[in-house]
């Protein structure tokens, strides 16, 4: 799922796909909400976030855009919930 990440180990691309993976329910049944405060509460970088959110949202098929809203916009984010 993130082989064609450059720079990114193969440990690390197991880990990101594994988070895709537990993402995936929590999406479906909770929304996207659910998801950034999942990531967040695992203390999941913003740019692994992106990238994750964008792994869920279908990538290549959705822009990139869309992934980097729904994390830097979600109130999960600390830096988004003095808004």
């Amino acid at each position: 799922m993130f082989d064609d990440v450059i720079g990114l180990s193969p440990e690390d691309a197991v880990r990101w796909t594994a988070l895709v993976e537990q993402c995936r329910p929590i999406l479906a049944n909770d929304g996207m909400q659910a998801v950034q405060t999942f990531l967040v509460e695992r203390g999941t970088s913003t740019i692994r976030a992106i990238a994750i959110t964008w792994a869920l949202l279908g990538r290549p098929g959705t822009p990139l855009r869309a992934a980097i809203d729904a994390v830097t916009e979600s109130e999960a984010r600390p830096q988004n919930r003095a808004r």
